[in-house]
């Protein structure tokens, strides 16, 4: 019944038609925009027009100009004016979203051998019915931008990548992309110019972001990438150069005191030494981590909530508010949520559901009147859509984790991509752990891009060396036996 449904979609439409009707919208756009926004962001908007007028008609150079964009867009939020009541990123957001959706139902035909595919569309299912079960389908309508948006660019990235040059091509860009925010929080730390403010008696950087929990998270994004081009390059110039970026990078994800960024980074070096075999340098890291965590009072004093957790002798001790109050949270919203109709614990209460299971500690703890998330992605996804739905995504995440290792065993794979394999699966672990202690890469939308960009491109990989081998294993039957 599914091929007959896709058989009967239409073809792709006329490239001309496309082209002239998104000309026409256009100049009906920058007609009005011009006047009512200011210069730069008029020509953003115009940028962003471009973008819409080729994704269409040239989809591979949108999808390097939408994951390139993204990065910069990051650190221009500071752009005044707004359009529609959405602001330059919330734009960009909504707009990728439109576009990848209309062309995933184009491309349906090619995406149903997708091995994530059919996981993906019990997902769907399931945020098209918190979407109608939510009690403010306005006020939460980008998170259906942010929890689907990343997997529909992943499968974009998996079926138009289909070349080893294009892939290493996007990695490349976006990991020159990432020198953008390195230089910007190198300034300001120089400079002396934090552009933060003091929390928990830190003076943190925020690099040119507007939170620093995003800051953390795309430094620990980028970091990721360059270490993937350390373990892929072969000179030693290159090598002490993109030591040198991580060094630094490190710095300022440091400088950050956000400890889901580094624990994230010290997870996906962890998994990347276990997944290439590299016992002896894992036993050799972990010893050095474990003496920087001895004689750095800063990683003690943040990191010392877990210890408190299993302090039992101090009764003055409200854990509640251990881990910016993480433990709290955690534990009162689920027994909120498990306090729930079974219907609502089977499809989760609907988008925007996660404020209302936080309400009991925000009540506990604060004076004023404001809502949280759970801080934790899993809880975050758990609370709106359900337990299956949860399931979906880490289901989605074991996917990837085993187009990884068929490429390991492959034994054809060359060194490109067994990089990429570890370095999509080392990035699948920290994803994981950072998406169960911290709103992470799911409730962030640019975070979670490049994270499934990455995996489609694993999956391209994946493909690709599957059609090589069926292609010699075809050849060598096709061979006459020697007389």
């Amino acid at each position: 019944m599914v091929e007959n449904l896709l058989l009967s979609l239409p073809k792709r439409p006329d490239i001309l038609a496309i082209q002239i009707g998104a000309s026409f919208i256009l100049m009906v756009l920058l007609a009005g925009i011009m006047f009512v926004v200011p210069p730069l962001q008029v020509a953003v908007s115009v940028a962003s027009i471009l973008i819409v007028i080729y994704f269409f008609t040239r989809p591979l150079f949108a999808l390097f100009a939408i994951f390139i964009g993204r990065g910069v867009l990051d650190l221009l939020w500071w752009i005044p004016g707004t359009i529609a009541g959405l602001n330059m990123l919330q734009l960009f957001s909504a707009s990728v979203f439109i576009l990848v959706s209309t062309q995933l139902f184009l491309d349906l035909k090619r995406m149903q051998n997708h091995r994530l595919f059919r996981v993906f569309l019990i997902y769907l299912v399931l945020m098209v019915i918190a979407t109608l079960r939510s009690d403010d389908i306005i006020r939460n309508i980008d998170s259906v931008v942010r929890y689907t948006s990343p997997f529909i660019l992943m499968f974009m990235v998996s079926i138009y990548f289909t070349e080893r040059a294009l892939r290493r091509g996007l990695l490349f860009f976006i990991a020159l992309v990432g020198l953008i925010p390195l230089t910007t929080s190198l300034y300001h730390l120089t400079s002396g110019q934090m552009n933060a403010y003091s929390l928990h008696g830190y003076d943190r950087l925020l690099g040119g972001y507007k939170n620093l929990h995003n800051m953390a998270l795309m430094t620990l994004v980028f970091l990721a990438l360059w270490t993937f081009w350390l373990m892929q390059v072969r000179s030693m110039f290159k090598s002490i150069v993109l030591v040198g970026i991580i060094g630094l990078s490190c710095l300022t994800l440091y400088k950050t005191y956000i400890r889901t960024g580094i624990l994230g980074f010290a997870v996906f070096i962890a998994a990347a030494l276990f997944f290439s075999k590299r016992y002896r340098t894992l036993a050799i890291t972990a010893a050095v981590a474990a003496l920087t965590i001895l004689i750095s009072a800063d990683l003690q004093d943040r990191f010392g909530d877990l210890l408190l957790m299993f302090d039992t002798e101090n009764v003055m001790l409200d854990k509640r508010k251990l881990g910016s109050g993480r433990w709290g949270i955690w534990s009162m919203s689920m027994n909120e949520y498990l306090a729930r109709p079974m219907w609502d614990q089977i499809l989760g209460i609907g988008l925007g559901g996660q404020r209302l299971m936080t309400l009991d500690w925000v009540k506990l703890f604060h004076s004023k009147h404001i809502t949280l998330d759970p801080h934790n992605d899993q809880l975050l996804l758990l609370y709106q859509i359900g337990p299956i739905g949860v399931g979906c995504y880490i289901a989605m995440q074991l996917g990837v984790i085993r187009a990884g290792k068929d490429i390991l065993t492959m034994p054809h794979s060359d060194h490109f991509a067994r990089t990429l394999a570890v370095f999509a699966i080392a990035s699948t672990v920290m994803v994981f752990v950072t998406n169960s202690v911290s709103n992470s890469f799911i409730h962030r939308t640019s975070p979670g891009w490049y994270y499934w960009c990455f995996c489609g491109l694993l999956f391209a990989e994946h493909a690709d060396l599957r059609r090589k081998a069926s292609a010699m294993a075809r050849n060598l039957k096709a061979v006459p036996e020697a007389v």
